[in-house]
């Protein structure tokens, strides 16, 4: 069919061989949205002619929120709609559907990751022993390079509980937390969502004050805005009501006015339930949906405190000088998360959701929390990481 239709496109084919990237992207999450989109936006100002194939589990979603940004993006779904079948009852691998090809569900796709000279898993927590399944995505990037001998990238990622794979042969690997890289056998490295830092463009259009990154300037008096979310997903047993009574006991003690507080949406249903519940000490007009932060419509600032249980609200919160109070709500999966971003310079109190103590005895006075400290090391590792794979 293709050969009896016109090509219009106004942009030359591209002379090198596509980017695939590979993406939790789509759900949406704001973490995984902002790594994908700082991966596509850093490609598009060092590879603008080159094809980028972004696969996520929601390729209209991520279509939708990151057009744009790259002129040869092309977001599908082929490796998760791969995964989501073998879930269903589908019996093929990925290295039979990769290496063999002959289904018209898949061919077009493969066919394209075939021919990439990177494959590369951006950031995120998924390849873990709770998740077993994931690592089938990590199965696909094996086989396509054994078929074509394309590199294989995997960075920032966390993983956390450890799984036994320790992604020791890949091209490249990098991770975001020191249990992880104690695990894998590599240095500490950083979280995907750094590489967003340097880029105004792409920071205001994220709703991200540009030029405030956590340089350590110090929070002055009474913050005027409290911006609060807690998760009701992937938590242990008993953690969500646990850390609704702290955060009701947290407000209480900073005794700020409830129109200076808000609530904004990481995950679209997921952190609704805590809104619901949580919406008589949260100011009337205060939700803030995933997509108006998205577009532009919140900012993140020193004059903010914060008490979420989302790892990547505190990470950019602290980039841009907030202060805060972050909630575990999974041992070994959250608290790791979190202590990996307190360890960069956040600053930020981390209190575990456990039940081994009453609510009132873990808050913390507004005079306990500190400012953040500068995160440069961060951004520009994750700078420099970037450059390594791809070109300033």
């Amino acid at each position: 069919m293709r050969t009896l239709l016109k090509d219009h496109r106004r942009v030359p084919a591209s002379r090198k061989p596509p980017i695939y990237l590979i993406s939790w992207a789509g759900y949406p999450n704001f973490g995984d949205e902002l790594i994908a989109a700082a991966w596509v936006n850093h490609l598009a100002k060092v590879a603008p002619t080159t094809d980028v194939w972004l696969d996520v589990r929601e390729p209209g979603t991520v279509t939708a929120l990151l057009r744009g940004l790259h002129p040869r993006l092309h977001v599908v779904n082929t490796l998760f709609r791969a995964m989501h079948e073998m879930d269903h009852g589908s019996v093929r691998s990925m290295q039979s559907l990769i290496a063999d090809l002959g289904s018209p569900k898949y061919d077009a796709g493969l066919l394209a990751l075939r021919e990439a000279a990177t494959v590369h898993l951006v950031g995120g927590g998924v390849l873990h022993r709770d998740w077993i399944e994931n690592f089938r995505i990590v199965e696909a990037m094996r086989a396509v390079r054994e078929l074509t001998g394309a590199r294989l990238f995997a960075t920032g990622q966390g993983l956390m509980p450890f799984a036994g794979d320790t992604l020791a042969d890949l091209d490249h690997l990098s991770v975001r937390d020191r249990p992880s890289a104690e695990a894998a056998g590599v240095s500490p490295g950083f979280d995907d969502a750094f590489l967003l830092a340097e880029d105004p463009r792409h920071a205001r259009a994220l709703g991200l004050r540009a030029g405030q990154k956590g340089e350590g300037a110090a929070a002055v008096g009474t913050p005027s805005e409290v911006v609060v979310c807690v998760q009701s997903d992937t938590l242990a047993e008993g953690a969500f009501e646990r850390m609704l009574d702290y955060t009701r006991a947290q407000l209480r003690r900073w005794d700020l006015p409830r129109e200076s507080v808000r609530y904004l949406e990481a995950i679209p249903g997921e952190d609704h339930l805590g809104w619901e519940r949580l919406r008589d000490v949260v100011a009337p007009d205060g939700f803030i949906p995933f997509q108006a932060a998205w577009d532009g419509g919140f900012s993140f600032g020193p004059h903010q405190v914060w008490l979420t249980t989302r790892f990547h609200h505190h990470l950019v919160a602290a980039l841009h000088g907030a202060r805060g109070v972050a909630l575990s709500g999974k041992p070994g999966y959250y608290d790791v998360k979190h202590q990996s971003v307190v360890d960069v310079g956040s600053r930020w109190n981390v209190v575990h959701a456990d039940g081994a103590a009453d609510e009132e005895a873990q808050t913390v006075g507004l005079e306990q929390l500190t400012a953040p400290g500068s995160f440069g090391e961060a951004v520009a590792a994750k700078r420099d990481e970037a450059a390594l794979l791809y070109g300033r």
